[in-house]
């Protein structure tokens, strides 16, 4: 299993939209919630993505496409 730590920024428009339960619906991934900021107009999340490599490519992708500004935390992947 892979690990991948990000931090998530919704757009004000996304902030009420159940999207990492969609996510761990739609892709075989699990999240572990570091770090969370949510107010009515803005929001972030510090997370860790574990799963397999290319399952959190393509949930990193659906992300983006969904308007969530992903950006990895200290650029590392972690492996087991």
């Amino acid at each position: 299993m892979n690990s991948m730590k990000l931090k998530l920024i919704y757009p004000e428009e996304k902030i009420k939209e159940p999207i990492l339960s969609k996510l761990c619906k739609t892709f075989d991934v699990d999240i572990n919630i570091r770090k969370a900021n949510v107010q009515e107009k803005v929001g972030w999340l510090e997370l860790e993505l574990i799963g397999k490599e290319e399952e959190i490519e393509k949930a990193i992708n659906w992300l983006t496409d969904q308007g969530i500004d992903v950006s990895p935390i200290e650029g590392q992947v972690f492996v087991e």
